[in-house]
């Protein structure tokens, strides 16, 4: 969606950069504990927090590009304009879920600030945070999607 594009760079970048992290946190850590008979304390709540971060961030970006999970028994036999409307009225709907998600996370996060990481100095909510930064990227495209009437390009082509 071009109204989103400069914050799904952004997002692709984070993402990127999470993994590369995740990947280098992980390899040291086995290389130290199969290698020198050490370990880091915090390489597994690193490498988690990495892994949740990098997943939610990643989920917007599948939707805008229509990958998420879609059942077309029904749809496939309805004219073109039903079709449509069905796919208008679901991306509302799965854009409305996705605030419910965003605000109820929101919750969390604030609930849990005030909780550590037993091996980092660092708040447990940083798990929570992502997910509603996600959710609400993910009801910005839905939203979009609705706007436009139809799946992407590449997404359609897949249904033909």
């Amino acid at each position: 969606m071009p109204g989103l594009a400069p914050v799904d760079r952004l997002v692709g970048g984070v993402i990127i950069a999470a993994m590369a992290a995740m990947v280098i946190v992980v390899s040291l850590q086995v290389l130290l504990r199969y290698v020198f008979n050490t370990s880091l304390d915090w390489a597994e709540d690193v490498a988690r927090l990495l892994f949740v971060w990098s997943i939610f961030l990643a989920i917007p970006l599948g939707v805008k590009q229509g990958s998420h999970i879609a059942i077309e028994l029904f749809t496939v036999h309805l004219a073109p304009a039903a079709r449509r409307l069905l796919f208008r009225a679901m991306a509302l709907g799965c854009g409305a879920l996705m605030a419910v998600v965003c605000y109820q996370s929101t919750l969390l996060t604030v609930q849990q600030w005030d909780e550590f990481m037993p091996t980092l100095n660092v708040t447990a909510a940083l798990f929570m945070v992502p997910v509603a930064l996600g959710a609400a990227h993910s009801a910005l495209h839905f939203v979009l999607l609705a706007v436009a009437g139809a799946p992407p390009a590449a997404a359609r082509k897949a249904l033909e």
